[in-house]
């Protein structure tokens, strides 16, 4: 099968999508199909993959509260329906339908081809102005897919609010041969691990406030941040008061597990998420977690035996739930276990093949 996955995030954007749509990328074509992933041009391009077609500019916008992109640039519709017709696309993936510009822009493009599309749905959201006042044509739009994916029921829920369709759940995934644990370091203090772009809904500001309280009780505890982001200088400044037990280790992506692995605690203050990869990520690597109470989170952790759930945004209760962790060595090897083995429900060649079903299905 010849496939184009469609996306306004990738390398060198680091994020759940880049990571979805890369892997997915990879599995299929490990299973021999023939796979392009297509995206914008980002300013660093030297690392791409020989699958990578870029098209247009991305530009960065602030919208609901984070960091977004879209792609902008002539004849962007003339330029997609050209590469599917010269890559012979047999189905067009979008992830981040509906929204601008390539989750609009290929889907129209491939219709003029008679090309099927499918589409992830991967953000939750409390409510969508631009989603009220386009409901009609929007939904227009979303008539003419062949499938649509939702990564988790909370993205369901969002949409269903403005669009009707028949939902497929398929979660993201995780490699968990990458992605495992590791021995971590002995003779060192507590290991706090911050990991994701440095955006204000991923709640830094919370774990960095906790600190104090913290180190009053775990005083040799040492919180690395891992990732950057436009509001580094904002966090660092934070920081000050703590500096000697804050380590900003700056943009992270080859050694993430080795990140995991040598942490005590993951901690993931977000304050928004429609499945939380990054999750999946440290309960591969073994890795006990404090983590948002949060709709997007709520699904994934279902239970809690390998995380605990906090209150977003309220310092005292991260503290308070790192530091009856820290101690507990016992507990924290129980959540690490636990984790490993949900992790391994997720493995990317679970999703894939669940993915490759609702193609044959279109297909067909």
């Amino acid at each position: 099968m010849r496939i184009a996955l469609v996306t306004e995030f990738y390398y060198p954007h680091l994020g759940g999508v880049t990571e979805h749509v890369h892997n997915l990328a990879l599995t299929f074509r490990r299973l021999g199909h023939e796979v392009i992933v297509v995206t914008s041009d980002m300013g660093d391009a030297t690392h791409d993959g020989p699958f990578v077609r870029r098209i247009g500019t991305s530009r960065i916008i602030y919208s609901s509260g984070s960091f977004a992109r879209v792609t902008t640039g002539r004849r962007l519709r003339s330029r997609l329906e050209d590469l599917f017709r010269n890559e012979r696309i047999d189905i067009v993936h979008t992830h981040g339908p509906l929204a601008p510009t390539l989750g609009l822009a290929a889907p129209a493009a491939a219709h003029r081809l008679g090309i099927p599309v499918v589409g992830t749905f991967h953000s939750w959201f409390p409510s969508s102005a631009l989603y009220r006042i386009f409901q009609r044509p929007l939904q227009r739009r979303l008539d003419r897919y062949a499938a649509a994916i939702a990564v988790s029921e909370p993205v369901i829920a969002a949409h269903s609010r403005y669009f009707q369709t028949e939902w497929h759940v398929i979660p993201n995934g995780i490699d968990t041969d990458v992605f495992r644990p590791c021995e971590r370091p002995a003779g060192e203090g507590p290991r706090l691990l911050f990991l994701g772009r440095l955006d204000p809904r991923n709640g830094l500001d919370t774990v960095i406030k906790a600190m104090p309280r913290i180190l009053a009780e775990q005083p040799d505890a040492r919180l690395i941040v891992a990732g950057d982001g436009p509001l580094r200088n904002v966090y660092e400044r934070l920081a000050r008061p703590v500096a000697d037990h804050v380590e900003f280790v700056g943009y992270v992506n080859g050694d993430r597990p080795e990140r995991y692995g040598t942490a005590d605690l993951y901690l993931c203050p977000t304050t928004k998420a429609s499945f939380g990869i990054t999750l999946l990520e440290s309960m591969a690597c073994g890795t006990p977690m404090v983590v948002s109470d949060i709709i997007g989170f709520r699904e994934l952790v279902d239970g809690g035996a390998e995380a605990v759930l906090a209150p977003k945004g309220e310092p005292e209760a991260w503290a308070k739930a790192a530091l009856e962790l820290i101690p507990d060595v016992g507990r924290r090897i129980r959540m690490g276990a636990a984790g490993r083995e949900k992790s391994l429900r997720f493995a990317w060649p679970v999703v894939a093949g669940r993915v490759l079903d609702v193609y044959q299905s279109v297909i067909r």
